[in-house]
């Protein structure tokens, strides 16, 4: 995922010295030092002292030569690490059999199915497109041709064809920075309309609509992209494209200035959700899971102005962006008194007379909903790791047989009237596989990469309840190999998230999967501030109730030293974006428990997350500075101001993109500063400073590959594993 910057500080008998598995004879005090100078800031009373606050200036010419010392000092360590190539190759070949990487595929109504395919000896991948299951697939569009003279490695981010597969539109962006570039391809002559869209953002932002008679799209438009202008990713707005006009004299149709309730800073979406619909969804997207909306008929769009009328609000608890329209009546997930969620239903004539279609059910959470044929199709999760898929057809619900079990679904229409409904199946140890379902029957779709990997046959999967600091229940993942001896000596990578209500759903990841192969176990606690049992969960996990996520945390590492997976000297932490904060926090409270922590791009200063350009909505997680009782919480939950001087605490790898506008670079680069000075283990405290990544990381297999066998190796490292043979 990354490409790094080789340059050497020291001579080669200290890389290769600190790079053996023996690190207690190598002294980590050498790094770069910045100086120290107080801020005091006062919250409610509580006094907070900043030492580190000027790394918050990027325009400063002193920050940002510490952030490339920072970075070069970590390089001098890292780049000699011994198993690095080891586990590099290996995952390579993951990616290197016979048949060609098949991903993010779209049908249009027509039948054609459009995908992103890699060959095996490519590092990016092309869009190809197939009229019927059996005929060959040709390619559409190579990301390498577009805007060749600039020397740029683009990639395909986001895909979208048109109702009736004429057109496809295609994203493309480079090095992980902010805003996308739209392009419009023909599909018949196979080649790309003259006119390129630039401020764009749909594979973050639910994507583009396209108009029901395909002449044109709805995509939000982001007229400020750099993160440190002032005006950054506020006064966004829905704008209307039809084919063939002028990008650059974009018609507004949803935004701040044509309704009165939303704010500069609201993301004002609009959606049409279905070819035949009559109505066109404006959302008020925020971070939060419940949105409120307007609504407005499509004919609209034909007139100076737009008639948008209120449709619901955030309190009555209607799920995101899944809602659908069967004529006049909108049925879609509902979370109010529901924990688990139901599937209700209005007329849009009758708003306030809703009803329950589909009742909530016990551990069993509704975590999405789509529409084909006409009927209703959902999914649900036990615990966040065992999926389930329903039908509701004349008013009756039946619970569908699936071909294999399924740890995650996820569902796919060409719209509410496509007989073919599209259903992905993914597991810990089993390849996504791709499903067209039909007149009861489950066919494998040939437009799938339909891999079988035998490295994996002999992992095992264990699901566990383990009991947090307060009786409460906590799912926890283990995949190990059917060999562990149980121990206590195998390095274990515990990745969790808690965070927004989003659950870590079983996904095949041959990446992960290599920490197994090569003798490790891999741990996913499913701890509260995630979604996998409900909304209640959630909650129990966010704002000044953060404090479970972290000690469910500490939890499940206890469970798994207790049954003898692992040793404090074996564990490795690791999460990324928002995650950052319960690991943080898990590793400041405890940090005898752990070995090493690895954070990506992390969410490390919550205290200071307003102080951010735009923070959007994100206070609606974190919470605010502004109200006593949720500022308290914030200071709570940050790790970079609950650490203490003189703790030994773990070998520490965090990583930061330098283009990342989610998780300004400084949040990282602050905790690191004051790790270095506090911990007195003698460990390893390292920043690892990304130039050319956003929030998402590098863009391609490659630069994905390197992220992960750089973190692996480091991990390896210090818990001082030897890798099989």
């Amino acid at each position: 995922m990354m490409r790094f910057k080789l340059l050497c500080l020291f001579s080669i008998s200290v890389i290769i010295l600190s790079c053996g598995n023996n690190s207690t004879s190598v002294t980590y005090q050498n790094h770069p030092k910045t100086p120290k100078v107080a801020v005091k800031d006062y919250y409610f009373g509580k006094l907070v002292i900043d030492n580190f606050r000027h790394l918050e200036n990027l325009q400063d010419s002193a920050t940002i030569k510490w952030f490339k010392a920072q970075d070069d000092y970590t390089e001098n360590y890292l780049q000699k690490l011994s198993y690095q190539k080891r586990i590099m190759t290996d995952m390579k070949a993951y990616f290197s059999h016979d048949n060609p990487a098949i991903s993010m595929v779209k049908y249009a109504d027509n039948g054609y199915a459009f995908f992103l395919q890699k060959e095996p000896n490519e590092n990016v991948k092309k869009l190809f497109f197939k009229k019927t299951s059996n005929s060959k697939p040709i390619e559409l569009f190579d990301p390498k041709t577009f805007q060749g003279d600039l020397s740029r490695e683009y990639i395909i981010n986001y895909i979208q064809p048109s109702w009736d597969g004429r057109y496809i539109l295609v994203a493309i962006s480079y090095d992980g920075i902010k805003g996308s570039n739209l392009i419009i391809i023909e599909v018949d002559n196979q080649k790309p309309l003259p006119e390129i869209i630039s401020n764009a953002e749909p594979a973050s932002y639910l994507g583009i609509s396209w108009l029901p008679d395909s002449s044109g799209f709805l995509y939000l438009y982001l007229p400020i992209l750099d993160s440190e202008n002032k005006d950054y990713m506020l006064n966004t707005s829905t704008v209307l494209y039809k084919l063939g006009e002028n990008p650059e004299k974009r018609h507004v149709i949803f935004s701040s200035s044509l309704v009165s309730n939303l704010t500069d800073e609201d993301l004002p979406i609009a959606k049409i959700q279905s070819k035949n619909d009559k109505y066109i969804i404006g959302y008020k997207a925020t971070v939060d899971n419940y949105w409120s909306a307007y609504y407005a008929e499509i004919s609209d769009l034909k007139k100076d102005n737009i008639n948008w009328k209120p449709f619901y609000s955030s309190d009555d608890k209607i799920y995101a962006d899944y809602g659908f329209f069967l004529n006049d009546e909108f049925v879609y997930i509902s979370g109010k008194n529901a924990d688990n969620r139901n599937i209700s239903s209005f007329n849009i004539n009758q708003p306030i007379k809703s009803k329950i279609l589909i009742q909530e059910k016990k551990n069993e959470v509704l975590t999405a909903l789509t529409v084909s044929g006409n009927n209703l199709y959902y999914t649900s999760s036990k615990f966040g790791v065992e999926a389930f898929l329903y039908e509701y057809k004349n008013q009756t619900e039946t619970k569908i047989e699936l071909p294999s079990p399924s740890g995650d679904i996820t569902l796919y229409s060409a719209s509410n009237e496509n007989p073919q409904l599209y259903v992905g199946i993914d597991g810990w140890t089993t390849d996504y596989t791709r499903y067209i379902y039909e007149n009861n029957q489950f066919f494998l779709d040939t437009v799938s990469s339909n891999k079988s990997y035998t490295e994996f046959e002999n992992l095992e999967v264990k699901e566990v309840l383990v009991k947090s600091y307060d009786g409460v229940e906590v799912p926890l993942s283990i995949i190990y190999n059917k060999n562990l001896k149980f121990d206590s000596e195998s390095p274990t990578f515990i990745y969790t998230y808690g965070a927004y209500g989003e659950s870590i759903s079983p996904y095949f990841s041959p990446i992960f999967l290599n920490w197994v192969i090569q003798g490790g176990v891999f741990a996913v606690p499913h701890i509260r501030g995630g979604g996998e049992k409900g909304d209640s969960w959630h909650e129990d996990g966010m704002k000044s109730k953060k404090y479970n996520s972290w000690k469910d945390i500490i939890a499940c590492t206890e469970y798994l030293i207790k049954n003898k997976f692992t040793s404090k000297d074996k564990t490795v932490l690791y999460s990324s974006s928002a995650g950052g904060i319960a690991i943080g926090m898990a590793m400041v409270e405890r940090p005898d428990l752990f070995k090493v922590f690895v954070a990506d791009v992390p969410m490390l200063n919550p205290l200071r997350s307003e102080e951010r350009k735009n923070n959007a909505s994100n206070y609606l997680e974190y919470g605010t500075v502004k109200d006593s009782t949720e500022c308290m919480g914030l200071i709570a939950m940050d790790p970079y101001v609950n650490l203490k001087p003189n703790i030994n605490y773990p070998a520490s790898l965090v990583i930061s993109g330098f283009n990342d506008a989610r998780i300004d670079p400084w949040i990282p680069g602050k905790f690191v500063a004051k790790l270095q000075e506090y911990s007195t283990s003698n460990n390893p405290v390292f920043l690892d400073v990304v130039y050319n990544a956003g929030h998402e990381g590098g863009d391609t297999i490659d630069e994905y590959i390197d992220l992960y066998s750089r973190i692996f190796a480091f991990a390896f490292w210090q818990t001082e594993h030897k890798l099989n043979p």
